[in-house]
């Protein structure tokens, strides 16, 4: 018997036989490849100082848990992705929901759409188009990548999402070149009288150390003659010391315009400094926060104030489900903190105990 004849027959009928096999097989339909995720989440915060409760029990300063001595509304996100390595197409889509919706004002605009976008990527640069996240800062809006549930002070001066175009390209030495245009500020609804721009380099050269500088700035008021811009310098730096302990730091200068008379405007200098420590009990986090935001020069509008923010969380993942307590003093002398008695001081602080908890999946 030829054996070599033998061994091709066989190699050709499991050829066919694979052949069969393949074209019996399903096409993928384009919901195959769409991944469904998000969370929500519910909380119940008590004031424990006299001065914590302002107007209806709302707290000052705060940016999505402002509810005091009650629960708080029910918040989360639904998110659709998809991605093609073949193409390098990717999809994004996620639904604000409850306070997250509210306060980000897209209840107000008719809609849930927190970001939509898609990307490509060709060779070094990857295209976004569409809304999405901002380059101003290090928290976001899902609590469950956060290492804190509150969000801290300085989060709540920055833009939340951009509408337009962006583009992130690899650059040699460990660099990442960020450009952007966008329809300008997300926080200010009224803003889009023009096109905001946004710049960042990234740098991740040093083993456990990554730093970033980023500006961007935003048309905030249209006058007779000119468009009025709100601008933001951010700079994040974030080390890793050790398997269980990480730092971060961020600066955020911006000028907050609030009317189209003030020459200069008013300027904001905040800081922030984060800490995490992953505790030898399986799923337990700690991480301290400190945020300080200083405006030495409000143009004679309002008195320049500071506000101090200290924050502790202890953050415990069981599953999809993940707990936080945490404790958070703001001390200002803003009169708001104060519950509006006049003159101020910071021996008046905010200072409550929550409770949260916030599901996965």
């Amino acid at each position: 018997m030829n054996v070599r004849k033998l061994s091709l027959s066989v190699l050709g009928l499991a050829g066919l036989v694979a052949g069969a096999a393949h074209a019996d097989a399903p096409a993928t339909k384009w919901y195959d490849k769409v991944t469904l995720g998000g969370y929500v989440d519910e909380y119940y915060q008590q004031a424990l100082s006299g001065d914590t409760v302002t107007v209806n029990n709302a707290l000052t300063g705060r940016a999505y848990d402002k509810t005091v001595n009650a629960f708080g509304p029910v918040g989360g996100e639904l998110t659709f992705s998809t991605s093609d390595d073949k193409s390098k197409t990717s999809y994004y889509v996620d639904l604000l929901l409850g306070q997250l919706a509210t306060n980000t004002g897209l209840v107000a605009a008719g809609g849930l759409v927190g970001q939509a976008y898609v990307t490509d990527t060709f060779g070094n640069a990857k295209f976004t188009l569409g809304k999405f996240g901002t380059i101003i800062g290090t928290e976001v809006t899902n609590p469950l990548s956060n290492d804190n549930f509150s969000r801290g002070q300085v989060y709540a001066l920055e833009p939340t999402f951009s509408t337009g175009l962006k583009l992130d390209y690899t650059l040699p030495a460990s660099l990442v070149l960020t450009g952007l245009i966008d329809n300008g500020n997300s926080i200010d609804v009224a803003a889009n009288e023009g096109k905001g721009y946004g710049l960042e380099l990234a740098w991740s050269g040093v083993k456990n150390l990554s730093t970033s500088v980023s500006y961007y700035g935003a048309p905030y008021s249209k006058t007779a003659n000119a468009i009025l811009y709100q601008d933001f310098a951010n700079v994040l730096v974030a080390y890793q010391a050790m398997d269980t302990l990480s730092f971060n730091a961020e600066y955020l200068y911006t000028t907050s315009l609030s009317g189209v008379s003030f020459t200069p405007s008013p300027k904001t200098n905040a800081y922030a400094l984060y800490a995490n420590w992953n505790t030898p009990v399986a799923g337990l986090s700690i991480s301290p926060r400190f945020e300080q935001v200083l405006t030495p020069d409000n143009n004679n509008v309002t008195t320049p104030y500071q506000t101090d923010s200290y924050t502790l969380t202890a953050k415990y993942a069981d599953g999809p489900l993940t707990h936080y307590l945490e404790l958070r003093s703001d001390a200002s002398d803003l009169f708001q903190y104060s519950d509006n008695k006049p003159s101020p001081t910071f021996s008046q602080t905010q200072l409550t105990l929550t409770y949260a908890a916030a599901y996965g999946f």
